[in-house]
C-alpha cells in the first residue's frame, strides 16, 4: 500500500493541475485613441493665387494678363479651441490673422532695348473668425471650416523710371467670407505639421475720386506650417 500511494500521488497532482495550466492567458484589451485636444495654435507660410481681373487692369492702365501678379507669398497665424469633443469628432471655434500676403509682376519690355513696363503689386491681409468641424483622433485629424470676417485687397502700380508712385492703393477692410479645410498630423506630443486650403470672397469696392473700383474677388490661399497644442 505505501508503494501504491507513492506511485499514485504524482499522477494525481498532474491530472488535477493540468486544467489550470491549460487555461488561456487573459485577452488584451486595446486602449481607445484619445480625442482631439482642447486647443491648437497655428503658424503657416502662405501661397496666394490672385485672379488677373480685367477691370483692375483697366483701372491701373495696364494689361491684366501680362502685368497683374497671379501669385503672392505671406504668413498666416491662428488659434482654435474645441469646446465640444467626442471620440472622433470635435466642434472648434477660433480664427486666423492673414498677415500681408503680397505678389508683384513687372511687364516685359516692348522692344529689345526698351525699358521694362511698370511693376504692379497685389496684396491681401485680413482677419477671419471661423467655426470648424474636425474629424479624427488626437494625433491626426482633418477639418472643414468657414466664417465671415474682414480683408483688405489692393493692387498698386509703380513707375519703373521715376520710383514708386502708388495708384489705386487702398487699405480699407471689407467684409469677407472665408471657407476651406485642412489637416494636422502630430509627429510629436505637442508639435504637428499643418496644411490648409482656403478661399476668401472679398466684396466689391465702389470707385471714389482717389481710388479705383474693384470687382468682387475670390482669392485662393494654400498654406503649410506647424501647429502647437
Amino acid at each position: 500500500m505505501p508503494r501504491f500511494r507513492a506511485a499514485f500521488l504524482p499522477l494525481a497532482l498532474y491530472l488535477f493541475s493540468s486544467p489550470a495550466a491549460a487555461q488561456e492567458p487573459p485577452a488584451f484589451i486595446p486602449v481607445a485613441p484619445a480625442p482631439i485636444g482642447p486647443y491648437v495654435v497655428d503658424a503657416r507660410g502662405t501661397l496666394a493665387r490672385f485672379k488677373p481681373a480685367a477691370a483692375i487692369g483697366t483701372s491701373l492702365g495696364v494689361d491684366a494678363n501680362t502685368n497683374l501678379p497671379t501669385r503672392g507669398l505671406g504668413v498666416v497665424v491662428g488659434a482654435h479651441v474645441y469646446p465640444v469633443r467626442r471620440r472622433s469628432f470635435a466642434l472648434g471655434l477660433g480664427g486666423e490673422l492673414l498677415l500681408r500676403t503680397q505678389g508683384s509682376r513687372t511687364a516685359a519690355a516692348t522692344t529689345a532695348e526698351g525699358p521694362e513696363g511698370p511693376t504692379v503689386k497685389t496684396r491681401i491681409s485680413g482677419l477671419s473668425p471661423q467655426v470648424s468641424l474636425n474629424f479624427g483622433k488626437r494625433d491626426g485629424y482633418s477639418y472643414v471650416s468657414g466664417g465671415v470676417g474682414w480683408a483688405s485687397l489692393t493692387s498698386e502700380k509703380s513707375a519703373a523710371t521715376t520710383g514708386p508712385a502708388p495708384i489705386a492703393a487702398d487699405d480699407e477692410r471689407r467684409q469677407t467670407i472665408n471657407y476651406g479645410g485642412g489637416a494636422r498630423w502630430f509627429a510629436r506630443k505637442h508639435l504637428a505639421f499643418s496644411l490648409d486650403l482656403r478661399f476668401y470672397m472679398v466684396r466689391a469696392r465702389e470707385a471714389t475720386p482717389t481710388v479705383s473700383a474693384y470687382p468682387r474677388m475670390s482669392v485662393m490661399i494654400f498654406s503649410a506650417g506647424i501647429a502647437v497644442r
